[in-house]
């Protein structure tokens, strides 16, 4: 509110004039308190009281699977928040959907398994998991578990995934397992609150693919729950995004306990950008390919 609008992308970051194009940040567009109130209202598709929920959470799912982040004043009671008001930022996430995403992970590991995602945001993970959504779905039975809202709508090319969109994630997870029959879970954002579900459904014999924001294979290793997670079994392989590329993909079990100290990680490098090259069939070795998916539409 009050300052120009920034333009982030994957090459580089400006300031956005009037007619689309790149300025200085006194030249460029400034936004009122106002025009994001009105903005707000827009996207809440003009009921924001239906869509204090989401609000409250910091968000609001776009269609095409964008997210709003929203930054204000809250009113809480009880600890939780219960509304906000007094915008003072509105962040855009728009998607991407890059079909040789999964290039690495797909000619490292041979499906199905479970495997956790590790990155930074802005990391390329949830474009990953797109990625792997379009391949590993055009054969093998999947249940998308999307929260929200930001791997709606499916690519067009998933023929057999079935998507459940605006569950609590714990929720979804026990529901698909009961009710989908998956050889195969994918979820966004893990959290600690989730953990006891993603243990229920290893022991039903589901494999997860989730994602998890750390910024390296140590910070990851300082939580917990995650710990817990790898030492119950839960994930066969870590994965770790970095500036847009998969960085590594490498086996748990090389995470062998030694008295409670735990030994350096090795595995595979990644060796591929998230940049569109064709994807690998699902569970294929090096050197074989298969045909770009897109979802409804055209890549963006």
């Amino acid at each position: 509110a009050g300052l120009p609008v920034q333009l982030v992308a994957a090459y580089g970051r400006g300031w956005l004039k009037g007619d689309g194009s790149f300025g200085q940040p006194e030249t460029a567009l400034t936004t009122t308190p106002g025009e994001l109130e009105e903005t707000l209202f827009l996207a809440s598709g003009r009921s924001m009281q239906s869509a204090m929920a989401d609000i409250c959470k910091g968000f609001l799912p776009l269609p095409g699977g964008g997210r709003l982040g929203i930054a204000g004043t809250a009113a809480s009671a009880d600890g939780r928040v219960c509304a906000v008001h007094s915008v003072q930022a509105l962040n855009f996430r728009f998607p991407a959907f890059i079909p040789g995403a999964a290039d690495p992970v797909l000619r490292a590991v041979r499906f199905p398994a479970s495997i956790l995602i590790a990155g930074r945001p802005m990391s390329g993970k949830t474009t990953l998991l797109r990625a792997l959504i379009a391949r590993l779905g055009q054969g093998m039975k999947l249940a998308v578990l999307d929260e929200r809202g930001e791997l709606t709508p499916l690519p067009a090319g998933a023929l057999s995934a079935d998507l459940l969109t605006g569950y609590p994630k714990a929720e979804s997870i026990g529901i698909a397992v009961r009710t989908l029959s998956p050889e195969l879970m994918v979820c966004d954002e893990l959290s600690p609150s989730e953990a006891d579900a993603v243990l229920q459904a290893l022991h039903s014999g589901v494999s997860l693919v989730a994602t998890v924001h750390a910024g390296s294979f140590p910070e990851l290793l300082k939580r917990p729950w995650v710990r817990r997670l790898l030492d119950a079994g839960a994930f066969d392989y870590l994965a770790l995004t970095e500036k847009g590329r998969v960085e590594r993909v490498v086996e748990t079990d090389v995470l062998a306990a030694d008295g409670g100290r735990r030994e350096p990680l090795s595995g595979v490098d990644g060796d591929g950008p998230l940049d569109g090259r064709p994807a690998a069939g699902p569970g294929a070795g090096a050197g074989t390919a298969g045909a770009a998916v897109y979802p409804a539409g055209k890549p963006h």
